[in-house]
């Protein structure tokens, strides 16, 4: 699909560029955590004997990473987790066919949806970009029916690291979107640290939303180009999106 109409900006040399927006998933675009920490409880207790999850940082983390910092806290070595992830993987995403609840409108977030119909109606090119597994991303995509939105996505699949994942969203991008590498200018919207430091390291226009764990005073700290308590105020968000 190549995006014409969009919103551009252009260098000091001269050169236009098309500003492509990735969100981020979990506690940008809706919330299930708590779906995601029962699939997480069950894998670990089935396959290590793990009865309770330590307090770890998980935004911004890969699931795989995220499982191994949970179970590394309870005690089991590093090594055992590696040994053991093709199979964490797959009940991850087995388990969560079951766990998710089929219908999951109620769990997007306020003004989720306003803004992704704007930056559609606007042609603003948009992705995904989330360390869930694709088999378990999409599962969350399709039942919140927050999918068709996206026809970017990048997931954190074989990832240790958020800027892994957004470099194949801007690799995807290319041929997504028929852009040069080159040509994109990225925007990316997070509710964590390392949405905003991930962003920083592929110099994105950042911004943070306070709808996860951190508040704007912790955001702030890491130096976002714009904070919003939530996605509510679409021209607000639109105009952070598109200004020069």
């Amino acid at each position: 699909m190549t995006i014409t109409n969009t919103t551009s900006s252009r260098t000091d040399n001269g050169h236009i560029k098309t500003r492509v927006v990735l969100f981020d998933m979990d506690h940008t675009l809706l919330d299930v955590s708590p779906f995601h920490r029962k699939n997480f409880l069950m894998v670990l207790n089935k396959i290590f004997g793990i009865t309770e999850l330590q307090k770890v940082v998980t935004s911004g983390v890969p699931m795989f990473e995220v499982m191994r910092r949970f179970a590394v806290a309870a005690g089991v070595s590093e090594g055992s987790v590696n040994a053991k992830q093709a199979e964490i993987e797959r009940m991850l995403v087995e388990n969560i066919q079951t766990i998710l609840p089929q219908d999951l409108h109620d769990f997007v977030l306020p003004g989720v949806v306003p803004l992704l119909e704007t930056l559609h109606k606007n042609k603003i090119p948009v992705g995904l970009t989330t360390g869930s597994l694709r088999g378990v991303a999409s599962q969350v995509l399709s039942r919140s029916g927050l999918l068709g939105y996206f026809p970017l996505t990048s997931f954190g699949d074989d990832c240790d690291h958020r800027n892994q994942i957004i470099d194949r969203g801007l690799e995807k991008a290319t041929w997504v979107y028929g852009l040069a590498r080159e040509a994109i200018e990225l925007v990316t919207v997070g509710d964590a640290p390392m949405d905003i430091v991930a962003g920083r390291n592929f110099s994105a226009r950042t911004i943070a939303v306070t709808t996860g764990f951190y508040s704007a005073e912790e955001l702030k700290q890491h130096n976002p180009d714009f904070i919003f308590p939530n996605l509510v105020d679409t021209q607000a968000v639109l105009t952070a999106i598109s200004a020069d």
